[in-house]
């Protein structure tokens, strides 16, 4: 048996597929790979679009943090190298002095011993110090150069030319390490190094010139006069190089200058005594106090600017990481507040987008359909006047949109329902009308042909009503009044038989006794109406429907299954699990209803009782390639089970 439909031919049962949008020759819109650019989350979008200028920023403020703390570290490094001056003007004092000392034989030992503190203080500053290599080569030289200088300054032997030959070229070593002890790009410090450098060879002139003077009686008085006279020449520049220090018109600047022509005019007076000259003696030392000033403020000036300069410098380089930080956190903060602001109402948007799709948008309209109120939908809660607080409003207008026309499909269904109601209603009254009438001429009617002919046109009437019948379980109306009584099982089945055609072929086996509740009654009557109907027409003409029924399960108070099995061809398992899944979805409106209406009567039928109808092929110990449709009766609609007791029990109560 099959259900109540078949296709007549192949051509019927292809289903018309819609044409391509576009022609023919459209071709399908290409979907972009996973990985592609378009695919990527918006997050991800608004990310890539400021990664690489945050990118770049981040790379510049890291290169320029990274030349800030080098100049900041070769400013401290450059402030270490600078601690050796102060160490190197004290040596080239106690030169000074020990030169002094053992030229005139004044304190030698006291001079010595001095010297040789300032020189291991000088030597473990090298040590302790990473200074530059030509800067180490020239403290080494000084070092070498003073000790030997000490160690003949004591022979009388050593001729004061000697002498002055010997430290001259030590004075200007000192000079060259101060000036390359302090390399920095600040021009005034280089200035006041260059200054104290110049003050440095300042005195070791005045002690040249001491030297000179006081034992001068050693050389003829033309050539003393003439060293005297040479080494007065180196002046100027020296001078010169103190009075950027002290400033061109201090007190001290102008002294140095008065001094120096005093000395020069003295010298070149042909009249004038060189040896023990008291004036030149006190302008000698005048200049020796003022150049010891200067190399005393001048060291503590290079030194404190050079440590200033690295303090500033790396203070500004921490500064400068701060900021750069700072500006990268901020960027990455206002990113993530824009990326949060665009991604957060996409969020929303999608997520009640797809609520409203797969939940609310389904369970609103199954309401509606049910003939519940129109309900009002929820805005989705994107506020926002931009294109995603549009597009959010555009999806509140389509929900209500579809709320809208599920309400007036619910009307117009409503109203097609009450058309098929009225129509099928009039139809049974005629019907009905009809049937009396056939009554009354069976009753009268006493020629066997002539009665033949009316039971067969009562059946036909008895279809008549059943179509009718039919058109209000379409409808959703109830088939008939209620009944009180239960009525048995055998007396739906003859019912049933009663109101098909070839009832005479139908073969009723053993049934249970058992009895169905009156409010399911009328309703099974049709269900097995319809489907012995179905097994007569979808089988030979000489051969029968058979209709058996027994217990189902173990419990013997259990439900009851129905089996109505015909003798045709028998449904392929594709038919047959299509033709099951509509009779399970309970008579659910479907496009199939007008080509599958008895489909549709039996699952409704059965939805509204909890009857469960299945078809099935032929067991392996049954002959045939018919089909059976089993009937499930559960014990709800069974009067006498237990389960009927509870519920109407339930009932019962619930009216109490």
């Amino acid at each position: 048996m099959t259900m109540f439909t078949r296709p007549t031919n192949p051509a019927e049962a292809e289903v018309a597929q819609p044409a391509p949008v576009g022609g023919a020759d459209a071709a399908p819109a290409k979907r972009p790979p996973s990985w592609s650019l378009t695919n990527w989350p918006v997050g991800w979008k608004v990310l890539a679009i400021v990664l690489v200028p945050l990118t770049l920023a981040t790379v510049f403020g890291v290169l320029r943090i990274n030349a800030a703390m080098a100049n900041a570290a070769g400013l401290r490094l450059a402030a270490t190298r600078a601690d050796v001056v102060p160490v190197i003007t004290k040596y080239m004092s106690a030169l000074d002095v020990a030169l002094l000392a053992g030229s005139t034989g004044r304190d030698v030992d006291g001079a010595k011993k001095n010297y040789e503190a300032r020189k291991g203080e000088l030597q473990s500053r090298l040590d302790d110090t990473d200074v530059n290599s030509d800067v180490r080569s020239g403290v080494t030289n000084l070092l070498d150069g003073g000790q030997m200088l000490v160690n003949k300054a004591a022979d009388p032997a050593l001729g004061l030319r000697e002498r002055v030959t010997l430290y001259a070229p030590i004075l200007l070593t000192a000079e060259d390490v101060i000036n390359a002890s302090v390399r920095v790009d600040d021009e005034k410090i280089r200035a006041q190094a260059q200054g104290l450098s110049r003050a440095v060879g300042a005195r070791g002139q005045m002690t040249m010139q001491k030297i000179l003077v006081t034992r001068g009686a050693e050389l003829p008085e033309p050539q003393l006069r003439t060293s005297m006279t040479t080494l007065a020449g180196t002046e100027p520049s020296t001078l010169f190089g103190m009075s950027e220090v002290l400033g061109a018109g201090s007190p001290e600047a102008k002294t140095l200058q008065q001094q120096m022509v005093s000395r020069m005019a003295i010298m070149s007076d042909p009249a004038s005594v060189l040896v023990d000259n008291a004036d030149l003696l006190r302008s000698i030392q005048t200049t020796d106090d003022i150049a010891d000033q200067v190399i005393k403020n001048a060291t503590a000036s290079v030194t404190k600017s050079v440590h200033a300069q690295a303090a500033e410098r790396r203070s500004a380089a921490i500064t400068d990481a701060v900021l750069v930080l700072a500006a990268i956190v901020i960027a990455l903060a206002v990113v993530l507040l824009v990326a949060r602001a665009l991604v957060r109402p996409l969020r929303i948007l999608r997520d009640g987008a797809l609520k409203v799709a797969h939940t609310d948008l389904e369970e609103e309209i199954a309401r509606v359909k049910a003939g519940g109120p129109e309900p009002i939908p929820t805005p989705l809660p994107v506020y926002t006047t931009e294109e995603i607080g549009q597009v959010a409003h555009a999806v509140d207008e389509l929900h209500t949109q579809a709320l809208l026309l599920a309400g007036d499909e619910a009307r117009l269904r409503l109203l097609v329902n009450d058309m098929f109601e009225t129509m099928s209603r009039r139809s049974r009254s005629l019907v009905d009308q009809q049937l009396a009438l056939i009554d009354r001429l069976e009753r009268n009617e006493d020629n066997p042909d002539r009665l033949d002919s009316l039971f067969r046109l009562d059946h036909l009437a008895a279809r008549l009503r059943r179509n009718s019948a039919n058109l209000l379980v379409l409808a959703g109306a109830q088939l008939a009044r209620d009944q009180r009584d239960p009525v048995p099982l055998a007396t739906v089945i003859n019912a049933a038989v009663s109101e098909v055609e070839d009832y005479r072929r139908v073969e009723v086996a053993g049934l249970p006794e058992c009895s169905l509740i009156g409010a399911a009654a009328g309703g099974a009557i049709h269900l097995f109406a319809e489907l012995i109907d179905n097994a007569l027409r979808y089988s030979p003409p000489t051969s029968p429907a058979r209709i058996s029924a027994s217990r189902g399960g173990s419990d013997p108070h259990g439900g009851v299954v129905v089996r109505i099995a015909d003798s045709g061809l028998g449904m392929n398992d594709t038919d047959r699990r299509m033709a099951n899944m509509r009779l399970q979805a309970g008579g659910d409106v479907s496009p199939d209803n007008a080509r599958h209406m008895g489909l549709f009567v039996v699952g409704r039928i059965a939805a509204r009782h909890g009857i469960r109808v299945g078809l099935r092929g032929p067991a392996a110990n049954e002959s045939g390639s018919g089909t059976t449709a089993e009937i499930y009766l559960p014990p709800t609609v069974l009067a006498g089970s237990a389960v009927h007791h509870r519920l109407s029990a339930g009932q019962d109560r619930g009216v109490l």
